[in-house]
């Protein structure tokens, strides 16, 4: 027996993760009655969410009235507005509990409307049914008809708010999914995401637990008598007592503390005595909370057909090996726990909560399934439960037979031992993804008894003006008032060969007015909004765009991330319009661009009704989007990977006695971005540094750095910034004289770069 025990591995041995959730509320400002935290909802959101709740519950109650798929994508664009609103506000004020009280607040606000919009349809119903009754016009439908269905409607109440909570809350999730958490990503980095069967938890839509809520939701079923060994706190208590032994121990370090009689092992006495950690009860309930460490643990029968396919697949003995011993662990690891629940009755009660599945709906109603497990388990009880058949079938005229229940008991008495291991494997999956629901639903419901939905005025009103209320509204039912310019981001583009081309089709007797407008710079107008961006100057060879950041309006503050993506665009479309020019012999169209950022607002001043802007951020994105004459005619003959190359010709002191910018650029349909708008950028989204070689574009590694911000539109758009250092040259030909620690930054459109960077999922 001592060297079985020896023999069962810890759980450092198999790669089990963790269940990880961020979330809470306590950092942020109670409310006016300093309990609860004052929250008010959009008005119009809330009554859009309950007529589509309604339909909802009309579709679920009575199949085929009607689709509501207006409703629900109103329900949906709402939804996604309102929360725009909450992460806007949580990015202002750098606080992601924000975020998280507003969707704990639409959370309780459509919980609630599901049971008020359930009162609402029923009473429709039952107005509708006097409205029949009342009148005598022959052609209306029988009031009889109705009652019919009311009495089914009432009947299945329980069923009809789960499956009504179900859709809709599937419905906010997939808009979190989609669109939402993308932002939240972008601004918060990726520990701001919460799971997503947080706020897809059964238990969300139940009155009181009951057997068919445990066996349709989760596929078990545990004791609910004080003492039936597998009530859900023992069997919670047994399993991390023994994976907590085992922790990162090795498990015949402790013998003793196997025992079940044993109290759950204390942190303080699970130290690893070959490392010195600590498993703590809260790392091993975060081991239990992660469903899949079921398979990882206990799934042998899989790992061994992943060996004998990749065996036959004629894979390195190293992997075959590792497999086999996964798989050797995970069987010892099931033997184990099976012994232990055995010998204290817990695998016989689970075998028969999974056997009586084939008869209890013969039986169910009038009995429930747990009398149906007591029959099988208790014999004391099976004369008491068949009597109580026969006085059921004399009530309801209905013969109930014991037959099947007899039939059933005797099939679990001939289980073999590998169909017992799989029922235990079954149970493991159902219970772990129970506790982690009810863990998560106790912290939901905690947050929301914290959460006050205002509605009155005065309460409005008082909370306001200190400060205290969590406001988050639609667009138009948001204050109009245009508010201050804090900073401004220019994006010059520097068009070249514009008068070749002009010049060239005018020779041909071709229009290159409407040839430019329609080709280049209407498509360019009509992605600007999309940006956010508006036009400071166009003329043929140039075009300026501004895009400003106000305050008090986070939502905009992306102005860097999106004049990125604007320039982006931008090439794209130049790209297109060489494609014309190559297919009826035009000389190409050439730009350069650059991208800067200024604290502040500019200085504005009118001619007649045409607004100039005087602004530093123009005169240095006029420099960036420049090329160098010279540094042209060397880098045009060299096969170079990049668009964007600059170069430093002054000496040091020259270059430091100056706070202008006078290095040497290369810029041929490049994007480059001024050191302080990278700072920016950096502030606005979370960049990832990524240091790696791209064989197709150079041999030495290459600095980047990567972020999705959001547009105007929602949309999330992915930006690649290379990080270059300036080289010290020789004016005259380029040659390297010494690297300086001056660094430019260009935005990455080479196609080879992307597709690296979503390839490794970068």
């Amino acid at each position: 027996m001592g060297f079985w025990f020896s023999k069962i591995p810890s759980l450092d041995q198999f790669p089990v993760t963790g269940y990880a959730i961020s979330f809470g509320l306590d950092r942020l400002t109670p409310g006016v009655d300093n309990n609860r935290y004052d929250v008010y909802l959009s008005d119009t959101f809330c009554k859009i969410a309950d007529q589509f709740i309604l339909h909802v519950i009309e579709d679920n109650a009575m199949p085929g009235k009607g689709s509501g798929a207006v409703e629900k994508d109103q329900f949906k664009n709402s939804y996604r507005e309102v929360m725009l609103s909450a992460i806007n506000r949580a990015k202002a004020e750098q606080e992601i509990q924000v975020d998280y009280i507003a969707r704990t607040a639409v959370a309780k606000m459509l919980i609630r409307g599901i049971a008020v919009c359930y009162d609402k349809f029923i009473a429709n119903i039952r107005l509708l049914i006097r409205e029949k009754e009342n009148s005598g016009r022959s052609h209306m439908e029988d009031p009889v008809v109705l009652k019919a269905e009311l009495s089914e409607i009432l009947l299945n109440k329980e069923q009809i708010i789960r499956a009504t909570g179900k859709i809709v809350f599937e419905h906010i999730n997939d808009v979190d999914q989609r669109e939402l958490n993308g932002i939240r990503k972008s601004n918060f980095g990726m520990d701001s995401i919460l799971p997503e069967d947080l706020f897809l938890n059964p238990f969300l839509h139940i009155e009181k637990n009951n057997d068919y809520f445990m066996i349709n939701t989760y596929d078990i079923l545990p004791g609910q008598r004080i003492d039936d060994a597998d009530k859900y706190d023992l069997l919670l208590s047994s399993i991390k007592k023994y994976l907590l032994s085992m922790g990162r121990s090795g498990f015949s370090q402790s013998r003793a503390v196997l025992d079940s009689s044993q109290p759950v092992t204390s942190p303080k006495d699970s130290k690893d005595h070959g490392t010195g950690d600590i498993v703590s009860d809260k790392q091993v309930d975060a081991w239990i909370k992660q469903t899949g460490n079921v398979d990882i643990l206990f799934d042998f029968v899989s790992t061994r057909e992943l060996y004998s396919t990749r065996r036959k697949q004629g894979k390195e003995r190293k992997e075959l090996e590792a497999l086999k011993q996964m798989a050797q662990r995970q069987h010892r690891m099931l033997k184990f726990f099976y012994k232990k629940f055995k010998s204290s009755g817990v695998v016989e009660r689970i075998c028969a909560s999974y056997e009586i599945r084939s008869v209890y709906p013969e039986y169910c109603p009038p009995l429930v399934p747990q009398v149906l497990l007591q029959f099988m388990m208790v014999p004391g009880t099976r004369k008491v439960i068949i009597n109580r058949l026969k006085r059921l079938a004399k009530i309801n005229q209905v013969p109930f037979s014991a037959r099947s229940l007899k039939r059933c008991q005797k099939r679990i008495k001939g289980l073999r031992t590998s169909q017992k291991e799989a029922y235990l494997i079954r149970f493991f999956k159902g219970f772990f993804r129970y506790h982690r629901d009810f863990e998560n639903f106790k912290l939901l419901e905690r947050a929301m008894a914290l959460v006050y939905l205002v509605k009155e005025e005065n309460h409005i009103r008082l909370s306001r003006v200190n400060n205290t209320l969590y406001e988050f509204l639609l667009s138009h039912e948001s204050t109009t008032e245009e508010k201050p310019v804090i900073s401004h981001t220019i994006l010059k583009v520097d068009i070249r060969g514009s008068t070749d081309i002009v010049h060239k089709m005018k020779e041909q007797g071709l229009n290159p007015a409407s040839y430019f407008s329609l080709n280049m710079f209407d498509p360019i107008t009509e992605i600007i909004p999309e940006y956010g961006a508006f036009k400071v100057f166009v003329e043929g060879d140039a075009m300026i765009l501004g895009i400003y950041e106000r305050e008090g309006c986070p939502e905009g503050w992306y102005s860097i991330s999106r004049a990125c993506g604007l320039a982006i665009h931008i090439l794209l479309i130049i790209q297109r319009y060489n494609r014309k020019n190559r297919k009826y012999d035009f000389p190409f169209l050439e730009v350069g661009i650059g991208i800067t950022f200024r604290k502040g607002q500019p200085t504005l001043f009118f001619d007649g009704d045409f607004q100039i802007m005087i602004s530093s951020a123009i005169n240095m994105a006029d420099r960036l989007s420049g090329c160098s004459k010279a540094a042209r005619k060397i880098m045009d003959s060299m096969d170079t990977p990049f668009n964007n190359y600059v170069f430093q010709t002054a000496s040091n002191e020259d270059v430091a006695a100056t706070s202008d910018d006078i290095s040497r650029r290369y810029n041929v349909n490049g994007i480059e971005l001024h050191p302080a708008a990278f700072k920016k950028l950096s502030q606005e989204i979370r960049l990832k540094p990524v240091e790696c070689v791209i064989p197709k574009i150079q041999s030495e590694k290459i600095r980047f750095f990567t972020g999705i911000f959001p547009t105007v539109t929602g949309r999330n758009q992915r930006v690649i910034i290379r990080e270059g250092s300036i080289p010290n040259v020789r004016e005259h030909d380029l040659g390297l004289i010494a690297m300086t620690d001056r660094k430019y930054y260009e935005v990455c459109t080479n196609i080879t770069i992307h597709d690296y960077f979503k390839t490794h999922e970068l």
